[in-house]
């Protein structure tokens, strides 16, 4: 069973691989149960074959699912300048952050 995740519209390469071991379990069943399964023409075995895109994409995954959730040096900053009762708020900077924040949604 080979699986194309290239043009493989709106799945994810997460998805797509998961698809393929469901649909790699179903079948190893069946032939475990004495499902009349065809083999293929590769002798029975699974392939994946990821494109080069998909690869990269699944490289970013692991990189940016080792990165910390919080920056918790930033949140103890802000908690201490909460406590200290310094905490300034910038009304032109938080605009200013608004409207790059609505520009942005437009792009999309």
């Amino acid at each position: 069973m080979a699986i194309n995740i290239s043009g493989n519209g709106s799945s994810s390469p997460r998805e797509a691989v998961e698809t393929g071991r469901s649909q790699a379990t179903t079948a190893n069943n069946s032939r475990a149960q004495g499902g009349g399964a065809a083999k293929s023409g590769t002798g029975g075995a699974d392939q994946l074959k990821l494109s080069s895109q998909a690869a990269q994409l699944q490289a970013l995954e692991a990189e940016i699912a080792s990165l910390p959730v919080v920056d918790s040096q930033r949140v103890q900053e802000v908690q201490r300048t909460i406590a200290t009762q310094s905490y300034e708020v910038q009304p032109a900077r938080v605009a200013d952050k608004v409207l790059t924040f609505e520009a942005g949604l437009g792009k999309i």
